[in-house]
């Protein structure tokens, strides 16, 4: 008889105090061929298990495996085995990755598209599988917000230009989760985080942020850190062509504006990525960095020459822009979220991408004990599918969060299971 790994067991699930409760270890009998696993009382390792389950087959040698408490069981197995039908979701806006978006539902039969809510008049009333360039799914986008909300559903997938936290309380109180590209990761530090945690407590739902950056960058520089005993800071950079966003999304931005225009105004970057702060407090929370203030500065960075290929940005104008946020501690950074966009690499100066990432283009920088540089980069010639996967990963979170708890899913809370 041969065991593994013991694994120590608590009520919580496991930990590696010796005295503490249940032990479970996977035995191999060689004589049969066959496998078990028990669980031993300690401190005496020579008695009769306590509990013993038959394996089906033999478990190969040096196989690892641990202890799982049943809550989380059950949420990372809860598409399969707690719901019996497919789970109702509703697009919220049509741009390019929300419809990126209903092509992915519309071929998973664990997903089921039940509404979609569209922006621009010229939608209303057509087919939403036309609107994604597929066959017509026989559900019919509106912009009436009491229409869409009378839908009975499980989650929407919100695809905003910005946050729009009115409307996400309006949908939450209405009983159906929120999964969120734009918003939803942190909003503890805005005024509107009382009405959204009642919203929830009425609607029984669950509010989640995920995407690219804010998502996989904080999942990185999290994961990263673990690899530390001392971490001193976190510095998460990326580097990104917009030229093939829609022009909607261009504009917003504020490409191909001035300068002057661009600071004398409230709208544009500054009103899309003041979220990175909710990231950049988070990474200090979840990292135990200690933070008193945060901060987010703007860089624009004028076109060397004139861009005219799917829209005009006039020389002199914004073809590059640098969003850095900060979280600090005494002023000193602790956690610092820098994105770069650019129209393209021919159109700013090299000054510009000195600062990019080295590789890829997202690079998360761990400065502790040890310190680690991780890099990511995603192996597409399409450069529109990058943009894509930000929708991709809110599709495959919805079985984790319509099955959470009531209330605010963290990025540090969600294990992603995948329904794609």
């Amino acid at each position: 008889m041969y065991g593994d790994t013991v694994v120590f067991v608590n009520e919580e699930g496991p930990t590696f105090a010796p005295d503490l409760h249940d032990k479970a270890v996977e035995l191999h009998d060689a004589s049969t061929d066959t496998a078990d696993v028990v669980t031993l009382n300690p401190p005496d390792f020579s008695g009769e298990p306590q509990a013993t389950v038959h394996l089906p087959q033999r478990v190969p040698y040096g196989f690892k495996g641990n202890w799982v408490p049943t809550t989380q069981a059950r949420r990372v197995g809860a598409m399969v085995d707690s719901h019996q039908r497919p789970y109702r979701v509703i697009q919220w806006f049509t741009g390019d990755i929300a419809c990126h978006q209903i092509r992915l539902i519309a071929e998973n039969p664990h997903l089921e598209l039940v509404g979609a809510f569209v922006w621009h008049k010229e939608k209303v009333g057509r087919d939403a599988g036309e609107i994604a360039g597929i066959d017509p799914l026989g559900v019919i986008a509106t912009d009436n917000i009491d229409e869409i909300l009378s839908i009975d559903a499980d989650v929407v997938l919100y695809n905003p230009p910005r946050e729009r936290y009115d409307e996400i309380v309006r949908i939450l109180t209405s009983g159906k989760s929120v999964i969120s590209i734009m918003g939803g990761w942190n909003p503890k530090r805005y005024e509107v985080w009382p009405e959204l945690k009642a919203a929830m407590e009425v609607g029984d739902s669950s509010l989640s942020g995920t995407g690219l950056n804010p998502g996989l960058s904080f999942e990185l520089a999290v994961l990263g850190s673990s690899l530390c005993h001392e971490v001193e800071s976190i510095h998460i950079k990326t580097c990104e062509r917009q030229s093939t966003m829609s022009p909607v999304f261009i504009e917003k931005f504020g490409f191909g504006r001035t300068e002057e225009d661009l600071r004398a105004g409230e709208d544009g970057a500054a009103e899309i990525f003041d979220n990175l702060l909710q990231i950049t407090n988070l990474i200090c929370e979840e990292t135990g960095m200690p933070f008193d203030d945060a901060s987010i500065v703007f860089e624009y960075e004028a076109a060397t020459k004139t861009y005219d290929e799917k829209f005009l940005i006039e020389k002199g104008t914004m073809a590059g822009l640098v969003i850095r946020a900060q979280t600090t501690h005494r002023g000193v950074p602790k956690a610092t979220i820098e994105v770069r966009f650019l129209i393209g690499t021919d159109w700013v100066t090299p000054e510009f991408l000195a600062q990019a990432p080295d590789t890829g283009w997202l690079e998360v920088h761990i400065n502790g004990t040890p310190e680690h540089r991780f890099f990511h980069e995603m192996l597409e010639t399409e450069k529109i599918v990058r943009t894509r996967s930000t929708g991709t990963r809110a599709v495959n979170a919805i079985p984790l969060i319509v099955e959470a708890p009531t209330g605010l899913v963290l990025p540090s809370m969600a294990t992603m299971p995948r329904i794609l």
